[in-house]
C-alpha cells in the first residue's frame, strides 16, 4: 500500500520520501492504524493509501504535513464517505453529537442548534452534484473534530447573518473592493499575479493545522473580534491573540517564500507585492477558504 501512496503523492514528494525512511515508517504506521479499525469501520486499504497520498501531495511541505497528519481521523472520514456503518456511527456520537456547546455560543436555541447540525451533517456526507461529499475536503492536518466544529460554527454564523440570502462570489467581492491602480502594489491587479497569490495562499493554508486555519478564518474571513472569537472558542482573549499572531506570521512567511520562488521579482517588487497581499488578506483568504455556503 505504501507504493500506492507514493504514486498518489506525486514524483517530487515521492522522491523526497524515499530518501527519508523515518517518514516512510510513519506513513506505514498510519496505513496500519487505519487497517486496524475493523471490518465495518476501516476504509478500503487501497483507497485510503491513495487518499493520504493525494492529501500530502497538495501541501507545500510534505514532511511537515506528515507531522500534522491525524491518520485515524482521515481514515474515519474516508470510511464515512464509503458508507461504513461503524465509521458513520462514530461520526454521529463522537463528532455531530458534540457540536451543541460551540453552536450554543452562536445561538442557544435548541431548534437553531439542531438545524445547523442537520445542515452540516447533510453538507458533509451527501455527494455534491459535481463531486464527492465535502467531507473529502478534510485534509487530516488536524483533528477531525476541530475541523467539523469550525465548519459548524461558520455555518451557524452565516445562517444568523444572512439566512436565505446568497453570499457574493469571490469575483463579486473583488469587484466591489477594487484595488487602486496607482500604488506600487498595482501589480496585484494583474490576473496572473493574483492567481499566483491565491495558489500560494491556498498551498500554505493546507500546511497549517486545523486550529491555525480556524482562527485565521474567523478573524479575516468572518471578521469577528478577538472577544467574540474567544467566546466562540472558549479561549481567553490573550491566548487567542497569541494563536492568531503565530498563525498569521506563519502564513505570511510561507506565502512570501512561495511567491519568491514562483515570481521573478526584485526584492523591492516582492515587498511591494506582500504589502498588497497584507492589505487584501481578508478578501484573499475568503477566496482560499471558499465562499460562504
Amino acid at each position: 500500500m505504501l507504493e500506492v501512496l507514493l504514486l498518489a503523492v506525486g514524483a517530487p514528494s515521492a522522491e523526497l520520501l524515499r530518501g527519508r525512511p523515518e517518514l516512510l515508517e510513519r506513513l506505514s504506521s498510519a496505513l496500519d492504524e487505519a487497517g486496524a479499525l475493523g471490518e465495518d469501520t476501516a476504509p478500503g486499504s487501497t483507497a485510503f493509501a491513495r487518499h493520504v497520498g493525494e492529501q500530502l501531495g497538495r501541501t507545500a511541505d510534505v514532511a511537515r504535513a506528515i507531522e500534522l497528519l491525524h491518520a485515524r481521523d482521515l481514515a474515519m472520514a474516508l470510511a464515512c464517505v464509503e458508507g461504513k456503518p461503524g465509521a458513520l456511527a462514530w461520526m454521529e456520537t463522537s463528532i455531530f453529537a458534540k457540536l451543541g456547546a460551540p453552536l450554543a455560543r452562536v445561538d442557544a436555541s435548541p431548534a437553531f442548534v439542531a438545524e445547523v447540525v442537520q445542515h452540516v451533517r447533510t453538507w458533509l456526507l451527501l455527494p455534491r452534484e459535481d463531486g464527492p461529499p465535502r467531507l473529502m475536503d478534510y485534509s487530516g492536518m488536524g483533528p477531525l473534530r476541530s475541523w467539523v466544529r469550525a465548519t459548524a460554527v461558520r455555518a451557524a454564523l452565516r445562517m444568523r447573518k444572512a439566512k436565505g440570502q446568497e453570499e457574493p462570489t469571490e469575483s463579486e467581492v473583488l469587484a466591489r473592493h477594487a484595488l487602486p491602480d496607482v500604488t506600487p502594489e498595482a501589480m496585484y491587479l494583474r490576473a496572473d499575479v493574483r492567481q499566483h497569490v491565491r495558489e500560494a495562499l491556498a498551498q500554505v493554508v493546507r500546511t497549517l493545522d486545523t486550529e491555525e486555519q480556524e482562527v485565521l478564518r474567523l478573524f479575516f474571513v468572518d471578521q469577528l473580534s478577538l472577544t467574540r472569537m474567544g467566546e466562540l472558542l472558549g479561549l481567553h482573549k490573550s491566548t487567542l491573540s497569541r494563536r492568531l499572531s503565530a498563525a498569521h506570521s506563519l502564513l505570511e512567511k510561507r506565502t512570501r517564500k512561495l511567491l519568491a520562488d514562483r515570481l521573478a521579482l526584485s526584492t523591492p517588487e516582492l515587498e511591494s507585492l506582500m504589502r498588497a497581499v497584507r492589505s487584501q488578506l481578508d478578501l484573499s483568504l475568503s477566496g482560499v477558504f471558499g465562499a460562504p455556503r
